[in-house]
């Protein structure tokens, strides 16, 4: 293995390992200063600042904000209760990557020497692995977003109305498979070549692609609409809901990266003891981890579904709490 093409190991990536688009960065404006009753009574004590209506101390908007995203996700959880099935949407999705990685692994471990001296032939496998690696995160996605979609409708659905509409639209998907490797390919080579500012260009190029996709699958399956029609509507759904969007992202992302890191204690414990976790223990947190995985991916899938819901509909999704939805998105016209 050590002549494997080092470029070539570090572009197999799982890019869909589990099928979560995650927000790397984001920036928020916090507006505090908003109207304020003629009847409000501002008081400035010694220590704070504190603004009285009615006698009730107001909290500022970023805090309800990250409440309300709270609550979406724990209703985001309730829903998954109803339909547990919706499970393995991910979990298939990471079996069939881990396949697809080793597949294209055991070959050049095998025969090292003709992939180091034949650079077009690593290009043309990096874009294969990434664009099978595309097609089956979307396949399964579609399968997740299509059952949440039936569930937030009032459905009840499984597994296989998942799969089946999957294959209704398995040439849009491969379609969108071929753009998101493509871009996926480029902005790997970009970075690739480039140092300092102009692999931080690449990062943000990343970034700003996943914002502008990030309803990519549900418009795409729900919506007569060609692949770049898809992206440009996408990216007006986004705006619509980009607020509640970024931070409820950041709010599954830290409740999941806390349980993750609970994962450390006994690799940390076992430091202070300078002794090594036993064998058992080692593979019961890998497969924690896998499951917090799974299930992270599972709820991202039905958070993105009822945000696409509530901003092309207007209406709250069922499961959803009514004062919620319309507190955290302002709906959108078709």
């Amino acid at each position: 293995m050590l002549g494997i093409n080092r470029k070539f190991i570090n572009g197999l990536k799982p890019t869909g390992f589990f099928p979560i688009l995650s927000l790397k960065s984001a920036s928020y404006r916090l507006d505090i200063c908003s109207s304020v009753h003629k009847n409000s009574e501002i008081i400035l004590p010694k220590s704070r600042a504190e603004i009285y209506l009615n006698n009730e101390t107001f909290t500022p908007r970023m805090a309800g904000a990250f409440a309300r995203s709270a609550q979406l996700m724990r209703e985001s959880f309730a829903i998954l209760k109803k339909d547990k099935e919706m499970l393995w949407f991910p979990a298939l999705s990471s079996f069939f990557t881990i396949i697809l990685f080793f597949s294209f692994i055991f070959p050049m471990a095998f025969a090292p020497g003709s992939f180091e001296k034949n650079q077009g032939l690593v290009a043309g496998l990096l874009f294969l692995y990434y664009l099978f690696s595309y097609f089956i995160v979307i396949f399964f996605n579609t399968g997740l977003i299509t059952c949440a979609h039936i569930r937030l409708h009032g459905g009840d659905p499984t597994v296989k109305d998942g799969i089946t509409n999957a294959f209704k639209h398995i040439g849009k998907i491969f379609a969108w498979a071929v753009v998101a490797s493509t871009v996926g390919v480029i902005l790997h080579h970009i970075a690739e070549k480039s140092r300092g500012i102009g692999r931080l260009f690449a990062g943000l190029l990343g970034i700003a692609w996943s914002l502008l996709t990030f309803f990519v699958v549900p418009v795409l399956i729900f919506e007569k609409l060609s692949v770049v029609e898809s992206i440009k509507k996408s990216g007006a759904v986004f705006k619509k809901t980009w607020g509640e969007n970024v931070l409820g992202q950041f709010t599954f992302g830290a409740f999941f990266l806390f349980l993750t890191l609970l994962g450390l204690l006994p690799f940390f414990f076992a430091f202070i003891s300078q002794t090594m976790p036993p064998l058992s223990i080692i593979l019961i947190i890998i497969l924690y981890w896998v499951l917090l995985g799974i299930l992270s991916s599972t709820l991202n899938g039905i958070f993105v579904t009822a945000l696409y819901l509530y901003a092309t509909t207007g209406k709250v999704p069922a499961g959803y709490s009514k004062e919620i939805v319309e507190t955290a998105f302002v709906p959108g016209k078709r």
